[in-house]
């Protein structure tokens, strides 16, 4: 089998298992994550809020006081919990400034956000309003969607007070920690139309490559001078006329 035979299924098969790895998401995911669809995940109320058409992101930055007050932000069970007196006096002050922050976690009252802002109610110029993050786990939402819809009108009611800009689920307290990109932002519909268009580039790529036959060598001829033939049969002449003398 000639080599150019097998290049191309191969580039295909590496493509789709590199498409696979980035847009599937399997019961594996880090738990309390909107990116995982496994029960312990929370995909199904950001893609549930996504399809009611709210402009749902993923965050993988740390929200601090710099972060902008516009947005709407959703803190589930964060893997370190902000117990840390300078997380939370970030989150805290990010409220106060007019941001607006859901944050739900497994063991309140316990922690400084809950002591500091009480459950529900506003802070400064935002609000806050915390919860039990069991409940909206994929498991339990498919049960009882109650606490879903409870955090769909909290939503719907901030909108009608002002706008948000975003609503966003801080997938960086799951380590995600990598910078926003475009293409992270679209949605995985987007994204997955995106990686079969650029399969089936490669595949036009390929197609069009090979239309006109395989490559052929390229023997560079070399540049003849335009007084080449004089110069060799003059040496000729003087070559002939020594022979003579001798």
């Amino acid at each position: 089998m000639r080599r150019a035979s097998w290049v191309f299924p191969a580039v295909i098969l590496v493509l789709f298992v590199f498409v696979v790895n980035i847009f599937s998401f399997d019961d594996g995911g880090a738990a309390f994550s909107s990116l995982s669809a496994g029960d312990s995940g929370t995909s199904l109320l950001f893609d549930t809020l996504r399809y009611m058409g709210y402009n749902v992101r993923a965050g993988y930055q740390p929200l601090t006081r710099h972060t902008s007050a516009n947005y709407i932000y959703v803190v589930i069970r964060p893997t370190a919990p902000p117990a840390d007196a300078e997380i939370a006096r970030e989150m805290l002050e990010w409220v106060r400034a007019g941001g607006r922050l859901i944050f739900l976690c497994t063991s309140y009252p316990r922690t400084i956000i809950h002591q500091t802002a009480g459950f529900t109610g506003r802070f400064g110029l935002g609000e806050t309003v915390t919860g039990q993050a069991l409940h909206i786990t994929n498991r339990f939402l498919k049960q009882n969607p109650s606490p879903g819809r409870e955090i769909q009108e909290i939503i719907h009611s901030w909108h009608i007070e002002r706008p948000a800009e975003a609503i966003i689920f801080a997938e960086y307290y799951h380590g995600f920690h990598a910078e926003e990109t475009l293409l992270g932002r679209l949605p995985l519909v987007l994204r997955l139309i995106f990686a079969q268009a650029i399969i089936v580039a490669a595949m036009l790529l390929w197609h069009f490559g090979k239309r006109f036959g395989n490559a052929k060598e390229f023997y560079e001829e070399t540049e003849r001078e335009e007084n080449e033939y004089v110069r060799a049969l003059a040496r000729l002449y003087m070559n002939s006329d020594r022979k003579r003398r001798k």
